[in-house]
């Protein structure tokens, strides 16, 4: 039987992994990315995209929440793991 501090560790250990499952998810979303399709090749025509608008003038976003995005503190919380 597990000690306590096993399951303990494979807790957190469980909690880092479904953390991380959902920031990736998140992550392909917000750029619209496939996680079946070839996640260098997307990343490289979304690079090659933003280059030629660039190149173009015409304007692109900056990372971050876009200026017209109402209300962007409700995007702010406080209930993040902190450093111990």
């Amino acid at each position: 039987m597990p000690s306590q501090r096993t399951h303990t560790a494979q807790s957190r250990k469980h909690a880092r992994k479904a953390a991380h499952a959902a920031l990736d998810a998140a992550v392909l979303a917000a750029y619209g990315f496939s996680a079946k399709a070839d996640l260098l090749a997307q990343l490289l025509a979304l690079n090659q995209t933003v280059a030629a608008r660039i190149a173009s003038g015409s304007p692109v976003n900056a990372p971050g929440i876009p200026a017209t995005f109402p209300n962007p503190e409700t995007l702010i919380t406080e209930d993040c793991i902190q450093p111990k």
